[in-house]
């Protein structure tokens, strides 16, 4: 070795305990920590690191350590542009107990490509360092246990949204009949009217928490367990149990106080462009619609509202008599189709594809909108690639609906 190779040797051996010289094409080693060769350890390092394992490796690290030493793993690294590799692991004491290693793995990125040399570097930790890794074998553990209660959380919330948001909808759709055909109690129209707008705010409530929850996965997702363990440990190792364990939000009051704000703000634009919406202003006799619905109520609620603003209503709860009853009735028989995404036999996205794919003059101009448990954002290209307009989630806003109904059957029929 030239004399800055020896020097670079001086200073490894000053750090580590042993340093390892591993030719990969022959699959041997050589300790390099015995500059007189005397004492050199030699042999073959897959069957060193076979009895390493064995006899000395904690059960829990063994895998990774036996995987740290692969050959076929260490050049495809070097293929990718990855010249180091590091890993802790712990080792037998002899007391019973164990002691943690740090281990770092060196390809040279050039030098003679005959013979991949391939330099393994081993360091006892300190007990100060011992406990640092210790800390942090906790913190891994940690995060598993979260990622796990975390999908668990969006499971359930997603459940829950699923189920509640049917009858939230019957109630709301209850409501609005109520308040639309008592027309001298006013106290009982603003009562009703609050009904309907608490519902809106449970179904604003439930979309919210599933988002939340997914925005939670994501964020501890972004973090490979060694990658999240390192920052935690930098960050809060100095904190109680308590703090160390909770994953909560890095938004400052700040922050959060001025998204809130301009939540609200959005929010309230939306409401009040739902407030200029009047059903009144909506007049659809002599229009014909077909609703599938997957509840009697459902569909008794709808047709109630349609009826209300004279359109004429075939409820059928069957999706699959639902798209014979639209192949067997003459072209304009109907002049939208509401599909809940819930039917029964053939669900929503289904009929509306059936009615796209059936032969009739109007399967590509008739309006197709859905109704969905699920938030219209979730959705997503199942819309577009099954034909459906306009999708809503429950509970219905009838004012909006009725606004694009309106203006769909303008487009496809002329309505004014």
């Amino acid at each position: 070795m030239n004399s800055r190779e020896d020097l670079l040797m001086q200073i490894w051996r000053d750090y580590y305990d042993e340093i390892l010289d591993v030719s990969l094409d022959r699959g041997t080693f050589e300790s390099l920590m015995d500059p007189s060769g005397i004492n050199t350890r030699k042999g073959f390092i897959e069957l060193e690191i076979m009895l390493t394992a064995q006899k000395l490796v904690h059960p829990d690290d063994r895998v990774v350590f036996t995987r740290f030493f692969d050959a076929k793993s260490i050049l495809e690294d070097k293929k990718n542009g990855i010249f180091v590799k590091k890993l802790n692991f712990r080792m037998h004491r002899g007391d019973g107990k164990y002691f943690w290693v740090k281990v770092k793995g060196i390809m040279p990125s050039e030098g003679n490509e005959e013979e991949k040399k391939y330099f393994v570097c081993f360091r006892i930790l300190d007990n100060a360092s011992d406990e640092d890794m210790s800390y942090r074998k906790l913190l891994s553990v940690s995060l598993m246990h979260e990622k796990e209660i975390s999908s668990q959380r969006k499971e359930l919330f997603e459940k829950f949204a699923f189920e509640m948001k049917s009858p939230l909808n019957d109630i709301a759709g209850l409501a609005d009949i109520a308040r639309n055909t008592v027309s001298d109690e006013e106290k009982t129209k603003d009562r009703l009217k609050l009904i309907t707008d608490k519902t809106i705010e449970i179904k604003k409530l439930l979309d919210s928490m599933i988002e939340e929850s997914e925005k939670k996965n994501e964020e501890i997702a972004h973090y490979d367990d060694e990658s999240y363990v390192e920052m935690v440990a930098k960050t809060k190792k100095n904190m109680s149990n308590e703090e160390v364990f909770s994953f909560g939000n890095s938004e400052n009051d700040e922050d959060i106080s001025h998204r809130s704000e301009e939540q609200t703000a959005g929010a309230d634009a939306r409401d009040n462009e739902r407030a200029a919406i009047s059903l009144e202003d909506f007049d659809f006799t002599g229009k014909n619609v077909l609703v599938v619905s997957d509840s009697e109520l459902s569909g008794e609620i709808m047709q109630e509202m349609l009826n209300g603003r004279g359109a004429e209503v075939k409820v059928i709860s069957d999706g699959k008599a639902a798209v014979a009853d639209f192949i067997k009735n003459p072209a304009g028989t109907y002049n939208l189709a509401l599909v809940d995404i819930g039917s029964p036999e053939l669900d929503g996205y289904s009929v509306a594809h059936c009615i796209r794919l059936s032969c009739k003059d109007d399967a590509s101009t008739i309006p197709v909108f859905a109704i969905s448990n699920k938030s219209a954002s979730q959705s997503g290209s199942m819309l577009k690639e099954n034909g459906i307009d306009e999708i809503f989630s429950k509970p219905v806003e009838y004012g909006m609906l009725f606004l694009k109904m309106h203006e769909a059957m303008a487009r496809a029929f002329g309505l004014r």
